[in-house]
């Protein structure tokens, strides 16, 4: 009998040291599973904040793009003038306080930067002119990683001030 005892001893100790085992893979997996998610769910945001504000500046400047219309105020601010009907308006895409703004009004008004729409967060943005129909945007996402865009005029000249 004595010998039966151990034996049942050792069948439940290597019944524990099982489950131990199989507790402590499900942990470690579910610890990897997490990390490898966040991960995936990170990249998935920087990939469509850098798609979101390369595709947004980009399909602006194309939208309004007629001669002599598009105008690099500052290097944090692009002018866009369109004649609607009689008049004429500008768009400024700018950048202030970790965010592109836009702000739609008559040509002629003041530029107020505080009356502008949050399009999106970034940590930078500076706009440059590379030729009279090249112009250069560096975009820096929220995660520091800067994406580089280069704007052909199709109209074949920007707005001279």
């Amino acid at each position: 009998m004595h010998q039966n005892e151990r034996k049942h001893t050792v069948d439940i100790l290597f019944v524990i040291t099982l489950f131990c085992v199989f507790a402590i893979s499900v942990v470690m997996l579910t610890g990897i599973g997490g990390k490898v998610y966040q991960n995936i769910v990170d990249d998935m945001t920087d990939n469509y904040n850098s798609r979101t504000s390369i595709s947004y500046v980009l399909g602006k400047l194309h939208q309004y793009d007629s001669a002599g219309m598009i105008n690099i105020r500052d290097e944090s601010t692009v002018r866009i003038r369109e004649m609607i009907g009689e008049d004429m308006y500008c768009t400024y895409l700018y950048f202030e306080n970790g965010k592109l703004y836009e702000m739609f009004t008559h040509d002629g008004a003041e530029f107020d930067r505080s009356l502008g729409n949050e399009i999106l967060e970034l940590k930078g943005f500076k706009a440059s002119e590379v030729t009279d129909t090249l112009l250069r945007f560096d975009l820096t996402m929220p995660n520091g990683k800067t994406e580089v865009l280069f704007v052909h005029l199709r109209s074949g000249s920007r707005e001279t001030d």
